[in-house]
């Protein structure tokens, strides 16, 4: 049965049958995201001392959404940290916490998730470090960008709760 010759009725499952990716990769890509990003936030995103502490961690993409299509999808996990002062500063030390997030995610992944691999692509977006989570059998993938971050409200809470000008004229 095609998409045209299916009956109204009938189209959620269609959808969850031939376009949506298996729940049983969901469900694995979903305990390895939530377990990443508990490890973040017990190591603050590093594995030395001074590790900067993880504010809040925020999931979007298709994943993130319900909308993920069979074959491939992409999930963002934002990460705000504390040791960012501005988006000025986020931008001088991303390099920086990217490498320290790499190396914790290699560390972390030491114990993977059965059922799933991690590669590592060319990083390709600027402020983010991407890796691909993959079914054993390839069927299906997550393309993830973690995204460390400076959070201007934190920064702003000792004044009026809203974010001082000079925070946000860096990001125009």
């Amino acid at each position: 049965m095609d998409l045209y010759s299916t009956p109204a009725a009938a189209l959620d499952r269609f959808v969850a049958r031939r376009l949506q990716p298996r729940k049983e990769f969901v469900e694995k890509a979903r305990r390895a995201l939530g377990a990443l990003a508990a490890a973040l936030r017990e190591r603050g995103g590093r594995l030395g001392a001074a590790a900067p502490r993880v504010l809040k961690t925020v999931k979007g993409g298709s994943s993130g959404r319900g909308t993920a299509l069979k074959g491939g999808c992409d999930s963002e996990l934002v990460i705000f940290l504390d040791c960012f002062k501005s988006y000025v500063d986020q931008r001088a030390r991303r390099a920086e916490i990217l490498s320290e997030m790499r190396a914790s995610l290699e560390s972390w992944w030491q114990n993977p998730v059965p059922g799933l691999r991690l590669t590592f692509p060319e990083q390709s977006v600027p402020g983010a470090l991407q890796f691909r989570l993959t079914s054993v059998d390839l069927e299906d993938w997550m393309d993830v960008s973690l995204v460390p971050a400076f959070n201007v409200l934190v920064a702003a809470k000792g004044a009026s709760m809203r974010p001082a000008s000079q925070s946000c004229g860096g990001t125009l």
